[in-house]
């Protein structure tokens, strides 16, 4: 288990930190830093997954991977990036609330602009959950979510790089 940590960790950390990258970068743009690093990361994941696991193959294991170990080398490199990412965030908005705050106004703001279309649908008490759940946000929870948005996403495009990366010597 070690081999497929040690040869894959740097892929997700690096992976992770350009993320972060991509957060002041977008900052400084004046967009919206967390929901478009979630996106961007979500974008380079599939990447580096696939760069670690091709490294993998043709540098650590003879030039054979099967599904097992690309799916071991996928899950550290996405879960270090997803981790690295969501920490993160998590740093940044706790050094500058600013963020945090717009980024809870906004969701509360988009909320009241579908209050109708959720009453209408679902039902007055799911507005009403979900509008306290917003207001009640905390840094924590987008960590969280973050960090979880990304991690079943990729785990989704390594069983397809898996497979697409897996050979075996005949």
């Amino acid at each position: 288990m070690t081999k497929y940590i040690k040869n894959s960790y740097l892929f997700g950390i690096v992976g992770g930190a350009l993320s972060l990258l991509a957060f002041w970068v977008l900052k400084a743009l004046d967009l919206e830093p967390i929901d478009f690093t979630l996106f961007f990361a979500c974008m380079i994941t599939p990447v580096f997954v696939f760069i670690g696991m091709k490294n993998f193959r043709d540098h650590y294991s003879d030039g054979e991977l099967i599904f097992a170990q690309g799916m071991t080398v996928g899950f550290v490199i996405y879960t270090l990036l997803a981790l690295v990412t969501a920490l993160g965030i998590a740093l940044f908005l706790n050094f500058d609330e600013e963020i945090f705050l717009s980024h809870r106004a906004e969701k509360i703001a988009w909320l009241e602009g579908q209050k109708d279309y959720i009453t209408e649908n679902v039902n007055k008490e799911a507005f009403e959950e979900t509008m306290a759940k917003n207001l009640s946000m905390s840094i924590s929870d987008i960590a969280l979510d973050v960090f979880l948005k990304i991690f079943m996403l990729e785990l989704f495009f390594t069983i397809i790089i898996s497979i697409i990366l897996k050979r075996t010597k005949s």
